[in-house]
């Protein structure tokens, strides 16, 4: 008889023990999902804090920028303005610093531009800024990157929406130049 009763407090034992352990791993598991969630959160407030933000929302801008024409910093509605007044074809640029197509056309600006300087004005309009998005109101479009075309009287010719490739910015200029 001690044997059939140590047999099922063992098996109570066991029982209990198999409980424990899942509660346990349980546990471990909701740890473990909260723990990813605290890790995303924080990495999403970490990529957020480096666009920290300036004055009524606008993206904070780097203390020097690269250099490149397509990162100047310079106020784009006067830009647009002093371009108008060159009686020269315009490239308007309207991108972000940070989405992929953005930085993929900023970077063949940056190649492409210098070939045309005295030839065609270029404009930067940087989302977020509120000259930027002032220059916005004046055009029709409704994704970044967007380039438009503008010839020697201040009208639209062509336009562009997403990234292109400098073979391709070369040829929409060079048609803009010869107008």
């Amino acid at each position: 008889m001690s044997d059939e009763s140590s047999g099922a407090d063992g098996h109570e034992s066991d029982s209990r023990s198999a409980s424990k352990a899942k509660r346990q791993i349980g546990l471990i598991v909701a740890a473990l999902i909260v723990l990813v969630f605290a890790v995303l959160i924080v990495a999403k407030a970490g990529s957020n804090a480096t666009v920290a933000t300036g004055v009524a929302g606008s993206p904070a801008q780097p203390a020097v920028p690269s250099g490149g024409p397509a990162e100047s910093y310079a106020d784009a509605s006067v830009a647009y303005e002093k371009a108008l007044a060159s009686g020269k074809p315009i490239y308007l640029l309207f991108h972000s610093l940070n989405c992929a197509p953005c930085v993929e056309i900023s970077a063949v600006a940056d190649k492409v531009i210098p070939a045309y300087e005295g030839k065609v004005v270029f404009v930067n309009a940087i989302d977020g800024d509120p000259a930027s998005q002032q220059l916005a109101s004046k055009f029709q479009f409704q994704y970044i990157p967007q380039s438009f075309f503008i010839d020697s009287e201040g009208s639209v010719v062509d336009s562009f929406t997403g990234a292109m490739d400098e073979s391709t910015m070369r040829a929409y200029l060079d048609k803009l130049k010869a107008q």
